[in-house]
């Protein structure tokens, strides 16, 4: 009974990937149009107005930031139609409602305390429970079952205290703490974009009081630190800073709290995926909250402006 969800957290556990990595190429494709968009739409004001041979050069960067930017429109409106950003969250949420489940199960904590029928009773019926939301959502899991060579972080028979601790509390708090480092390095790095293009707009709005040709770059300049400011959805980050930086604490709390005075399997185990239950039914909403949204663009400049 285990293995068979064990299995099933897998399965789940791969379809988010999936989806994950599919929402975010398809963003940052979605990203990249948008700001061909700008910078095509500003390089037109190079070229002169007046006949000449580089009319068709100007005409094919004012018709590729028109494309550019209709493309970029209409792929961020599919990604959010497709809904598949919503689909990873809510296949990463039931994936570890599931894996927090089989730890239960394993401890016998809770409500898999008595016989091993009723326990594996109850457990099917939970790990059924789990996927139901997901399936209404026309999603399914991916096909992931167990290798031969095993998996090293799935629960043992019997389970042990330092087994959990070890494999469960310590690989969480090593999770968070990547997690929380990932996220604040990116943060920085979207803040450094959001710096170097406003410094680069207001370079271009003091040029263009000596010349016009530099004015569309100020907001060829906006549009793209607009534009990645929000692919990289800044809010969601420092949300997951806190979150991930609050769990890590509280993890070592509880391992700290074991330590100073033993407490039973059971009910570690039972403070541990109560604590890590609370936080992912705390993550889905707030990660569905903040989506990327389909990308704006601007209008091309137009030539010779």
């Amino acid at each position: 009974m285990l293995r068979m969800a064990w299995n099933a957290y897998r399965g789940w556990a791969k379809r988010a990937r999936e989806l994950q990595a599919e929402a975010g190429r398809w963003n940052l494709l979605a990203l990249a149009c948008v700001v061909l968009a700008a910078i095509c739409g500003a390089a037109t004001a190079l070229v002169p107005a007046a006949p000449s041979p580089w009319n068709v050069l100007g005409t094919g960067l004012a018709s590729a930031a028109a494309i550019a930017a209709a493309v970029g429109a209409y792929l961020g409106r599919e990604i959010v139609g497709s809904g598949k950003e919503a689909g990873w969250i809510q296949a990463r949420a039931t994936a570890e409602g599931m894996k927090s489940e089989c730890f239960r199960y394993a401890a016998k904590a809770g409500g898999y305390a008595g016989p091993e029928a009723d326990a594996a009773k109850a457990f099917k019926q939970r790990i059924d429970d789990l996927a139901r939301p997901a399936v209404e959502k026309s999603l399914v899991p991916a096909d992931d079952p167990v290798p031969a060579s095993g998996d090293k972080r799935e629960p043992v028979v019997p389970l042990t205290k330092d087994w959990y601790k070890s494999n469960r509390i310590d690989e969480q708090i090593e999770y968070y703490r990547k997690g929380r480092a990932r996220n604040e390095a990116f943060a920085n790095l979207l803040w450094w974009v959001a710096f170097a293009s406003g410094l680069a707009a207001v370079a271009f709005g003091a040029l263009g009081a000596l010349a016009q040709v530099f004015a569309p770059w100020i907001g060829a300049m906006t549009t793209i630190a607009a534009s990645i400011a929000a692919y990289g959805l800044i809010d969601r980050r420092k949300y997951l800073i806190s979150s991930y930086a609050a769990m890590q604490t509280s993890l070592e709390g509880i391992k700290a709290l074991d330590e100073a005075d033993p407490a039973s399997l059971a009910d570690l185990v039972t403070a541990t995926e109560d604590l890590l239950d609370s936080e992912h039914k705390a993550w889905q909403p707030q990660m569905l909250a903040m989506q990327h949204k389909p990308p704006a663009a601007t209008e091309p400049a137009k030539q010779g402006g």
